[in-house]
């Protein structure tokens, strides 16, 4: 069965205009050793003044000549942690300002904000180091704020336009660039590729995929039925750890890995890379229960699938049942941020049968859903713009009729 798009628990961020890549004018760097020089005649979209050490371009292996280097960038004081980029340089150029500007950036996305005071990393038990509430966090509320440390492109890691070796030397290099702190940390967390491809969090720059590695967000561990979820701020290079639910003193924070709504087996692929076999109470529940939770998931999916043939299921009424049954299988299966999908597809299904007071307010909660889960630069801001103007040309034939 197609499972619905991985939605917040994986959630991935546009942050600039694919324009910045694909107007940039590049050049061939010359032949050099890896590592050994800064290479002059590599595109700098900035003068580098920002990045100390200067930025380092190598030479593509294997004879690649054409189209931008990967070039490791520095700024060891940014959030008083520092940062390096393994990236095309009008990338690194376009993280300067404002994401990387702290005139720019409000304090609590500059500095862990007070709720820093409630939590700990600590060991747990069969769990390794994890984030602990020292205190009581509400419902939605914002548990820490964290920046990241290294961030790398996708392709970098997982393609083969750099040998293992140089990629290793210039990871190496781009985490040895960092504060003594900084890096002493990052060090402790493993082999930095491994670190990356199983702590790192999937953001975008102009449409090109990138992991970021965050110290402390790499600390929260998996949950399928988590009680926090995380959200990117893409213009303040932020990441925000929220409260899913009420969460007491004492009680781990953890979110999910795999996409909210897979069932256990399908849990359990995405979660092998990671290395673990998960615990959790849904996992370790009797096999009955785990069916019946997996049962109610993929009904979950086929009410979706089905109302997105609206028209053919011939009455308000029908579609009527199954959204009051696709939300009370929501609530039981605890997938509320699953409904900033289910919000906006039962709208569509309305407004596909001209029911347009009920296709408003699906849409308007579809908006605030994205705004809680998502943030303000969520990344469905331009699918709801496209919602909301398919409704109001709904609305505007009905009024013509």
């Amino acid at each position: 069965m197609k499972r619905l798009p991985d939605t917040i628990s994986l959630l991935v961020i546009s942050t600039f205009s694919s324009s910045v890549l694909a107007s940039a004018q590049y050049t061939t760097c010359l032949p050099t050793p890896l590592l050994s020089s800064p290479i002059p005649t590599c595109p700098l979209e900035s003068d580098g003044s920002f990045w100390s050490p200067t930025p380092w371009c190598p030479t593509p292996s294997d004879g690649y000549e054409s189209g931008p280097p990967d070039c490791i960038f520095t700024t060891p004081h940014i959030r008083n942690q520092g940062l390096s980029v393994i990236t095309f340089p009008p990338l690194a150029a376009a993280l300067i300002s404002p994401a990387l500007d702290d005139s720019l950036v409000p304090s609590p996305f500059r500095r862990f904000n007070t709720s820093a005071e409630k939590w700990k990393i600590a060991p747990l038990p069969n769990r390794g180091l994890g984030l602990v509430a020292t205190g009581n966090f509400k419902q939605h509320e914002t548990i820490m704020v964290g920046f990241p440390v290294l961030i790398v492109r996708l392709e970098f890691i997982n393609g083969d336009r750099y040998s293992a070796k140089n990629k290793r030397r210039m990871l190496d290099l781009a985490v040895g660039n960092l504060p003594e702190e900084t890096r002493r940390e990052v060090e402790g967390l493993a082999r930095i590729v491994d670190v990356l491809r199983t702590n790192g969090f999937g953001i975008e720059i102009a449409g090109e995929g990138h992991l970021a590695l965050f110290l402390e967000g790499s600390r929260v561990n998996h949950n399928c039925r988590p009680n926090a979820f995380w959200r990117w701020v893409p213009s303040k290079m932020a990441m925000e750890v929220v409260a899913l639910r009420g969460i007491g003193k004492g009680e781990e924070v953890a979110h999910s890995y795999a996409p909210l709504g897979y069932t256990h087996e399908q849990r359990k692929a995405v979660l092998q890379p990671w290395g673990f076999q998960c615990q959790c109470a849904l996992c370790a529940a009797p096999a009955r229960e785990r069916e019946a939770a997996d049962d109610r998931r993929d009904r979950i999916l086929e009410i979706y699938q089905t109302l997105g043939k609206a028209a053919e299921l011939g009455s308000v009424e029908r579609v009527d049942q199954l959204v009051r049954e696709a939300m009370m299988l929501i609530e039981k299966e605890e997938l509320q941020p699953q409904l900033v999908e289910y919000y906006a597809h039962f709208a569509r299904a309305y407004i596909e049968l001209n029911e347009l007071k009920k296709a408003g307010v699906f849409i308007q909660r579809a908006d605030e859903m994205w705004l809680l889960y998502g943030g303000e630069e969520h990344e469905n801001v331009d699918g709801m713009s496209e919602l909301w103007k398919q409704f109001a040309e709904a609305v505007s034939e009905m009024e013509d009729d």
